[in-house]
């Protein structure tokens, strides 16, 4: 974490009188902009509540390791086998396949479930001036 980081964290089925819950997470949002000091306090707590909501199990794309990327696209091209479509449309499938994979498991590709109008997390932080670092996210298991 850097000076420009914020940490906030949110804490879900809290019993009465108590900081515990049934899950939690943290998240560090870093500020890329003046307006982003103002909203990072805020917006990093309306992260964390996303994130206990959403449970995203990487930070972005890029942090997806190889090997799972590689599964999901061999996955995608066995369920192509023999649609006989012209290679350029399998890419630009796969392409449009492989967002939505990445939506369903990177919080940066996320729908923002806590901000109005639901934008992806990475333009909802962008536009307050701020970018997501990091995040953890802990729950009991059942």
């Amino acid at each position: 974490s850097s000076d420009k980081s914020v940490l906030a964290g949110y804490v879900h089925g809290r019993a009465p009188n108590s900081t515990c819950g049934s899950a939690a997470a943290v998240v560090e949002v870093e500020v890329t902009s003046d307006a982003g000091s103002e909203k990072a306090e805020e917006a990093a707590k309306k992260l964390a509540m996303h994130v206990v909501a959403a449970k995203p199990t990487y930070l972005n794309p890029e942090s997806v390791p190889e090997d799972v990327v590689n599964k999901e696209k061999e996955i995608l091209l066995e369920k192509m086998t023999g649609t006989n479509k012209p290679p350029e449309i399998m890419e630009k499938i796969i392409a449009g396949q492989m967002r939505k994979f990445y939506e369903g498991i990177c919080l940066t590709e996320q729908s923002h479930m806590v901000e109005e109008g639901n934008p992806k997390v990475s333009k909802a932080m962008k536009s307050l001036g701020l970018e997501v670092k990091n995040y953890t996210l802990v729950g009991m298991s059942k």
